[in-house]
């Protein structure tokens, strides 16, 4: 195991029918971390695809504003909030602003609800 800090890259964006771009991390320690991360933006006015996956997950929300639904909740989201999901719970976001809604995800093992 490296202790030296290593400069992390992000794949190619990946572009989805709703209009989210999502760009995950790369770089060949990210096999060793013990968790997954990627940025992804929504334009206004539109809504993710459902997700729902066997990890854990926190979004960090860099900038817009939106609002997330997940397992029979729903909340509005601003620059600075963070949303937790517990594994196999379905969510989506729907951008609710005027400008992107610019997101950072990170993902790992963890509990199922």
């Amino acid at each position: 195991m490296t202790t030296q800090p290593e400069q992390v890259t992000y794949q190619a964006p990946e572009h989805y029918r709703s209009g989210m771009v999502i760009e995950e991390a790369a770089t060949a320690a990210t096999a060793r971390w013990p968790f997954n991360a990627s940025r992804f933006e929504v334009p206004p006015g539109r809504t993710t695809e459902l997700d729902v996956h066997d990890v854990a997950e926190l979004w960090m929300v860099r900038s817009g504003h939106g609002t997330v639904v997940s397992g029979g909740t729903t909340l509005d989201v601003a620059p600075g909030e963070m949303v937790y999901f517990a594994g196999r719970v379905p969510h989506q976001v729907t951008n609710t602003g005027t400008d992107r809604l610019r997101v950072f995800s990170v993902w790992w093992q963890g509990p199922a609800e």
